[in-house]
Formats: structure tokens, C-alpha cells, sequence
């Protein structure tokens, strides 16, 4: 398709992980599409097809823009068993549709939308193995994810969580009902059972991860390499499910005269004209095909720094002597001046184009680390844009950061904000974005000095966005 090269691409790195939380990827979606093209070659449904699958084609192409738009990769692969889906509509109709929806959803089991989960189950992880190791009068001094044991520190991260063993519990879980035709009750009953026993099988396999390394006084080669002895110990709570589960008994359909069943003639596969395929077909591919072509026509390339960035510099452009923790930007600008007798540095950090791991608003970008602020505090300025304040404290330097997220003519200070904000600018023909900082050394308690020298409501702030301004009037 052509939607997805670069989404695959993303998913093959997550399903190719070595012991990741995501690498059944490569052996449920097989199964997962092998069940809906079996429905769609044995159902017994009317071929009807339909407009308002390429009405949903359109949708998920949308979906799919905007998520290549503001970087936002999940947003792209949640798209993908959707647009699945809008092609069945479009090809076979609502009753194919309704045919393959299970195993439809099932694909979203390979996709990393339940990361979610990982903090609650670490939380709940760390909880009872630390509990454990208390009942065995072991001595440890626990520290939020941290165990401090006499020979060393062990640590339940996020891998610790179990969630790997989670999905592929529900995985099997699904294919053990469908294998032995179990009905959705009993199949749910299935899931959650062998789910809890995955969760409780991982709580004995941390615990039992601790006691190795207190016994062993952390020089057993499981204390840092356990990927196996997980999915061991998975086994055995696996084949425990096995032995309970044989007892569910599989659904049997009722039949009256099940030797002189018909079924009835509307029921049966009915094909739809050629032209109609036709048609759908064509719109179909020009959607697949121009929407990726879209995504590429941002005019990056024609963006230059607009002439009031020089005429405002004053001086020539430095190596700042302080910089938030940004990667990826194509133009970077700082200029140090004094204003009310401070010394400032002003400094913008530019994206003239943003793909995955290359962008503004992302995991690894941030002002400063969290343990070195004091307070922030949000301010709209009198023009209406949205900056905030940030007090630093980095080892006794103490300093005063005003910044804001510029996209295209707009700002924006929360994340979620600029990514909204930034799809708006795109469709306006305003792509570049960029880091807009002002930055300076507190001498003053809470920097109140150095609030009060940039005026009443952070007034200049106006003014020097003005000048900074990406797209100025």
C-alpha cells in the first residue's frame, strides 16, 4: 500500500526487538490476516460493494496526512487495520466487513498502543517482589524501582513490567478459543485467565530474579541476562492454562435439520459489476497514492530566514553559553544583548523539515531536566501568544528561561497544543517551526529581578517575537 512504507518500516523495528514487548508482531498479524482472507473466501454473505468504504479509505488517508504531519507515528499505525477494513467495505460490503471485524481488531494486539500499561504494571510488579523478598526476611533497602541489596542494586524496569507477556498471553489466549471453536463468553473467560496467570507468572519470575541475585551475590549470568528464563517460566504457567482450559467445552451452533440446511439464496457471495470495481478501484488507488505525494508537498525548501532576524541580531551570532535540550533542527540563531542592564541570549532553534526522531515536539526534546526545575508558570502575552517561565536551579546556577513552541505564526506551549496547532500552520502553508528561548542568570530570589526587567506581562516578549517572527507579515 502506498500509505505504509514508513509505518511498516517503524512497526518491523518494534516486532524485531529481541525479547521486546512487541515481538509476536511478525507471527500474530500472519495469523490475524489468514483468518480475515478465510472469511472472506468461505462466509456466506451477499458481495455488495460499497461508497462508503471509500469514504472511510479517505478517512484513514486523512488520519494517516496528518499523523505524517505533525510526527506523530502511532497515530499512522492505527490507521492501517482501519484502512484494512475500508477496503473490505469498499470491495465486499458491510456484511464481509462484519465477517472479518475480529480478526480486524486483533491486529491492534501488534500495535504499541498498550505502552500505557507498562507504569501500572511495574508499579504492581515492584509491589509484590518486593513484598515477597520481605517475607523472606532478605535484607534490601527499596527505593521506587530500585532494590538495594548488600552485593548490589537491582533494578525493575520498564522491560520488568511483563507486558510482552501479557499480549502474547491474549494472544494465545484468542487462538486456543478459535482453535477449539469456543464461544465469545468462554473465550473471554480464556483470555483473562491465562492474562492474570501471565502477570502472576512475572511477579515470580522478578522475585525470583532478586533472590538469584542475593544468593548468588549478583554474579549469576541471569542477573543481567534473564530473557529466557522469563518466557521458561512463562511455559510452565502456560501449560498450567492448558490442563484448565481443556475442561471449557467448544460452542455447538443449534440446527434443526443440520443434514438439510440451505442457506438462504441473499446470503450467498453475489459478484458485483466490473465497472463498479472499476470505479472504486480508481478512486481508491488515486487516495493510496496522493496521499503520501501530499505529505511531501511542505515547500521547506524555499524558506529563508526572514531579513528582520539580521536586522534584529545587533551583534554577530555566538555559541551559546546555554541551550535547551533539543536534537534535530536544521537552523540554529543566538545573539546575546543587554537589556535593562541584564545580560540576555535570545535563541531559536529551527525545523525547517520533521520526520520521526527529527522533530520539535518529541520524547527526547525538553527545556531542561526535570529534577533542575524549581517552577514553571504559563503567560499569554497582550498580542495573545503563549509563553512560560521556567526557573532552573543546576547545581547552585540558577537561571531564568522564557520559551515557546513557534509554528508557522502561531505558539503554542504544551505539547499536544503545538501538535494541533502545527497541522493547522501546514494547511495554511506554514511548515517550519522552531524553538524561540530568552535566557539569563538569576541573581534574585525566584528571579523576580529578572521577571520584572522584561516588563509587566513579559510586554517585550511581544515585541522580540515580532522580530523573530518565522512567516512576519
Amino acid at each position: 500500500m502506498a500509505l505504509a512504507p514508513d509505518t511498516l518500516s517503524a512497526l518491523h523495528h518494534r516486532w524485531t526487538e529481541l525479547n521486546g514487548t512487541y515481538s509476536h508482531g511478525y507471527l500474530w498479524v500472519p495469523v490475524c490476516l489468514g483468518l480475515v482472507i478465510h472469511r472472506l473466501m468461505t462466509g456466506l454473505f451477499q458481495t455488495n460493494p460499497s461508497l462508503a468504504g471509500v469514504i472511510a479509505i479517505l478517512m484513514c488517508a486523512a488520519l494517516w496526512l496528518a499523523g505524517s504531519i505533525i510526527q506523530l507515528g502511532l497515530l499512522q499505525q492505527l490507521v492501517l487495520p482501519a484502512l484494512l477494513g475500508g477496503l473490505i467495505l469498499t470491495g465486499f460490503g458491510w456484511a464481509a466487513l462484519g465477517a472479518t471485524l475480529v480478526p480486524l481488531f486483533g491486529l491492534y494486539l501488534a500495535i504499541p498502543i498498550w505502552d500505557v500499561f507498562i507504569v501500572p504494571l511495574q508499579d504492581l510488579t515492584t509491589a509484590v517482589s518486593t513484598f515477597a523478598i520481605s517475607q523472606l526476611a532478605i535484607p534490601a533497602f527499596i527505593d521506587g524501582y530500585f532494590i538495594h541489596l548488600p552485593y548490589g542494586i537491582v533494578e525493575v524496569a520498564g522491560g520488568c513490567s511483563g507486558l510482552n507477556y501479557s499480549l502474547v498471553a491474549v494472544v494465545l489466549a484468542l487462538v486456543y478459543g478459535h482453535q477449539r471453536r469456543l464461544s465469545g463468553p468462554m473465550t473471554l473467560v480464556a483470555v483473562l485467565v491465562l492474562l492474570l496467570l501471565s502477570i502472576v507468572g512475572n511477579w515470580v519470575r522478578v522475585s525470583f530474579l532478586i533472590l538469584i541475585a542475593y544468593y548468588s551475590e549478583m554474579n549469576s549470568s541471569l542477573v543481567t541476562d534473564h530473557g529466557l528464563f522469563g518466557w521458561a517460566i512463562f511455559c510452565v504457567f502456560y501449560l498450567g492454562f492448558l490442563v484448565w482450559a481443556h475442561r471449557l467445552r467448544a460452542h455447538k451452533p443449534a440446527a434443526s435439520r443440520p443434514n438439510h440446511f440451505t442457506a438462504p439464496p441473499t446470503q450467498y457471495q453475489v459478484p458485483a459489476s466490473a465497472i463498479t470495481y472499476l470505479a472504486l478501484a480508481i478512486v481508491t488507488l488515486i487516495i493510496l497514492a496522493g496521499t503520501p505525494w501530499l505529505a511531501q508537498q511542505r515547500g521547506q525548501g524555499a524558506w529563508e530566514a526572514p531579513e528582520t532576524w539580521v536586522a534584529s541580531a545587533g551583534t554577530t551570532l555566538i555559541t551559546p553559553t546555554w541551550q535547551p535540550e533539543f536534537t534535530g533542527y536544521d537552523l540554529q540563531s543566538v545573539v546575546r544583548f543587554i537589556h535593562a542592564g541584564m545580560t540576555l541570549e535570545m535563541g531559536q532553534q529551527v525545523y525547517l523539515e520533521q520526520v520521526q526522531g527529527k522533530e520539535l515536539v518529541g520524547y527526547g526534546n525538553r527545556i531542561a531536566p526535570q529534577a533542575q526545575i524549581e517552577r514553571r508558570e504559563t503567560l499569554t502575552l497582550n498580542s495573545g501568544r503563549t509563553v512560560q517561565t521556567v526557573e532552573l536551579n543546576a547545581n547552585g546556577t540558577r537561571r531564568l528561561v522564557v520559551w515557546t513552541y513557534q509554528l508557522g505564526k502561531a505558539t503554542a506551549v504544551s505539547d499536544l497544543g503545538a501538535k494541533l496547532q502545527q497541522l493547522f500552520e501546514w494547511v495554511l502553508g506554514r511548515p517550519v517551526t522552531a524553538l524561540f528561548y530568552v535566557q539569563t542568570h538569576c541573581i534574585s530570589a525566584g528571579c523576580e529581578a529578572e521577571k520584572s526587567a522584561l516588563g509587566e506581562n513579559l510586554t517585550i516578549l511581544d515585541a522580540w517575537l515580532d522580530q523573530r517572527s518565522l512567516y512576519p507579515e
